[in-house]
């Protein structure tokens, strides 16, 4: 009985973490350079949506309230990575890239209310990113 719920658990985890699809909201990040230097950043001072519909996506955000610019494009996953290919957007050095990350969902319920965290960590442009994003509408 102790294995059954262990493999329920296991499967019911990996459908969950393949389940990108809905608006997320930037909560914390944290940036570590080439050189080692690590930068932090959260909502205070960035504010960053995410959208997902099944293999599209699109990334707006803000820094100190002036608009930074969009990205958008294809988006693929599959049980522990998911890969965004940059199609379109304000940043052209992101231009035709592709950025694969190690992603997982994880749910906690605060306040009475079930919540769903997207965390990811993956390297862009020769930056280590580890965010964390907040499902808007669970």
């Amino acid at each position: 009985m102790k294995h059954l719920f262990a493999l329920l658990f296991l499967i019911s985890f990996n459908c969950i973490s393949a389940n990108y699809d809905g608006a997320w909201y930037f909560i914390k990040g944290q940036y570590t350079l080439g050189n080692g230097e690590i930068i932090y950043a959260d909502n205070n001072t960035v504010v960053a949506i995410k959208t997902v519909k099944g293999n599209k996506f699109a990334l707006t955000n803000m820094k100190a309230g002036t608009f930074s610019g969009y990205l958008a494009g294809d988006f693929t996953t599959d049980e522990q990575h998911y890969s965004e290919v940059i199609t379109s957007g304000t940043s052209e050095e992101h231009l035709g890239k592709t950025f694969t990350f190690k992603g997982w969902l994880e749910t906690k319920e605060i306040d009475g209310v079930k919540t769903v965290f997207w965390h990811h960590q993956g390297e862009v442009n020769g930056v280590l990113e580890t965010e964390v994003w907040r499902k808007i509408k669970p």
